[in-house]
This record gives structure tokens, C-alpha cells and sequence, in this order.
């Protein structure tokens, strides 16, 4: 990777871990919050984000903390290692895993917009538990298949391979059905729930005014921006890496390798949308980021103090203190 692919990793890593950090310190400290539905997703969102960041910034195949040499001699561990890290496979299944969060969060908002009527019952607390579940468990079957080509190399020509038993027609169809269920149908299941909501609510004679609301809403005008900019990222490396599974371009290639980075340039920008659009969000930042610079600026002071009584008692303050002593005239005649 080229320095300027990884100037742009670390950066999207380091605003991702400090926004979703903060969005998980505010449900931390407003625990009210979190008696909403939506905002149990939102914070799973942040600590999935948050995640996907610290495994980019530590994966060795990216090479930006820990190096390609960096993986464990013994063979077993050795083949997990290629399984599961080295291929990417726990970074894919958290951002695959985030995508269905935000299907789940658009399907609430459908609900509270469309059928408020049954809405508390079917998204309860423990449904919403169930749902975030559910989605881990059912991106996790869909990952299985990269989890049994990648494997260690026995031949150690290289670390890690990836090779599949299946043939070129019946793997690429595997990878269409797998791309489908990751990517294209959550985002197309997305956009239509976005658009009968809309057609229902604005077209709809029979649509109440809460709906209409609700519709224009902080929490789903947020959810809906969250849900756009998902959708407009993550599309492009599907295209891309589908080209490339059909022969019509090439792998890790420079506009491969963009289409890539846009896919994780998502976990920064959540965060921004979640304070620019909600101001119950916005005020809770800025009251967190209040707190830490006033406790870092009282830490800071106290240091200094510290600093200057232990300086306090070392022998060149006594001597300059005994200089101070000494009379006008006396220190004239010395000069």
C-alpha cells in the first residue's frame, strides 16, 4: 500500500475511534437513552464502527501497527490466523454486520412510521436484543465460505493462501449469491422500506399526522442520511470486486484499492451525522467533550504543582533563594 492509502487508513482510524468512542461515552453516561430502541442500535453501530477501525489499524495484512511477519509459528494457531485475521474475515464480518444493524434501524423507523400501531411489540427490548443477534449470527453463515478457502500455506511459499475446491462457474455464482445477501439486498430491501415510507406518509389520504411527524423526524431523517451514505459507499466495491471476479479488472488495483478504503470511510462519518442531526446528540458531546477538557486541564494544573514542590526542595532554588538573600551593595561589589 502506498503512503498515501495509508495516511488516509490511519486518519479514517483515528477519527473513528475518537467519534465512536465518544458516541459510546454518551449512552455510557445518559443510560436513559438507551430505553429507546433506536438507540440501542445506534450504539451497537458505534461499537461495531469502533471495532472495524482498531482491527484495520492492527490487521498485519495492512501492515500499519503489526507487519506481514507478525503471525504465530505454531501450525494450528498459524491456520486460525490465516482463516480469520489475515483474510480479513472478522473485519468483513463486522462491516457486513453493520450494514444489517442499519437494515434493522431502517426497519424500526418503517415500523414507528407506518405501523405505530404495532410497533412497541415488535420492537420491544428483547426483540431488539434478538434482532442484533440474529443479524451477527446470520452475517457469520454468510462468511463461512471465506473461512474455509483461506487457509495457511502448507508448502511455506507463503504465510497464507486462498483456494477453493469449487469450479471457476460454480464459485463465481457462490460469490454472486454471498454479494447479494451481504451487500445488494439489505441496501435494496433499505431504499424500498425509505420509499413507501414516504409514498405511504406524504401520498397516503389515510396517514395520520403523527406519521407525518414522525416521517420528518430528527431520529429518521438521521437513520436515513446514516442509511444513504451506507448505501453510496459500499456499493462501488461490489461493482469493482464483481469486475474483477469476471475478469474485467484487477485485483488490489489503485481504483480496487480506493473502493476499498471508501467502504471503511463510513465508521468516521456516523459520528458526524449523529451530531449534526440530532441535537439531543450534539448537546451530549459537547457536554462530554466539556467534562474532558475541564478534568485535563485540572489534571494538567495539578501536575504543575507537583512539579514545581518537588522542584521546591532541590538545592539550586535554595541557593537562588539565599542569592536573594544577599545584600544590594555586597552583590555590586562582585559585579
Amino acid at each position: 500500500m502506498n503512503t498515501t492509502g495509508a495516511v488516509g487508513y490511519i486518519c479514517i482510524s483515528v477519527m473513528a475511534l475518537f467519534g465512536n468512542t465518544l458516541t459510546i461515552m454518551m449512552f455510557a453516561v445518559e443510560k436513559q437513552l438507551l430505553k429507546k430502541s433506536f438507540n440501542i442500535l445506534i450504539l451497537v453501530l458505534a461499537i461495531t464502527d469502533m471495532l472495524i477501525a482498531l482491527n484495520v489499524s492492527l490487521n498485519p495484512s495492512y501492515g500499519f501497527v503489526l507487519d506481514a511477519t507478525a503471525y504465530p509459528k505454531n501450525p494450528i494457531l498459524l491456520d486460525l490466523f490465516c482463516r480469520f485475521i489475515y483474510s480479513r474475515v472478522i473485519i468483513f464480518q463486522l462491516v457486513y454486520f453493520s450494514i444489517y444493524i442499519t437494515l434493522v434501524l431502517t426497519a424500526e423507523r418503517w415500523w414507528a412510521v407506518v405501523r405505530p400501531h404495532t410497533y412497541k411489540s415488535i420492537f420491544s427490548r428483547r426483540r431488539i436484543l434478538a434482532y442484533i443477534v440474529l443479524s451477527w449470527i446470520w452475517v457469520l453463515l454468510l462468511m463461512v465460505k471465506s473461512i474455509i478457502d483461506n487457509s495457511r500455506d502448507p508448502s511455506a511459499k507463503r504465510v497464507c493462501q486462498a483456494n477453493t475446491s469449487l469450479q471457476a462457474e460454480l464459485n463465481f455464482a457462490v460469490y454472486v449469491f454471498n454479494s447479494a445477501l451481504k451487500v445488494f439486498v439489505p441496501c435494496i430491501t433499505m431504499i424500498c422500506m425509505y420509499a413507501d415510507m414516504t409514498w405511504k406518509t406524504m401520498k397516503s389520504s389515510a396517514a395520520t399526522a403523527e406519521s407525518k411527524v414522525k416521517l420528518k423526524g430528527t431520529m429518521t431523517r438521521m437513520v436515513a442520511t446514516t442509511t444513504i451514505i451506507l448505501i453510496v459507499l459500499f456499493f462501488p466495491n461490489q461493482i469493482v470486486f464483481t469486475a474483477i471476479k469476471l475478469g474485467k479488472g484487477k485485483f488490489n488495483s489503485p481504483l480496487h484499492q480506493f473502493t476499498n478504503f471508501l467502504t471503511y470511510v463510513t465508521t468516521c462519518i456516523n459520528p458526524l451525522i449523529y451530531g449534526l442531526s440530532n441535537k439531543n446528540y450534539r448537546q451530549c458531546y459537547r457536554n462530554l467533550l466539556t467534562f474532558i477538557c475541564r478534568k485535563t486541564r485540572i489534571k494538567l494544573r495539578r501536575d504543575r504543582r507537583v512539579t514545581v514542590s518537588n522542584t521546591g526542595d532541590t538545592n539550586p532554588v535554595v541557593s537562588l533563594q539565599r542569592s536573594n538573600a544577599i545584600p544590594l551593595g555586597t552583590s555590586q561589589s562582585n559585579m
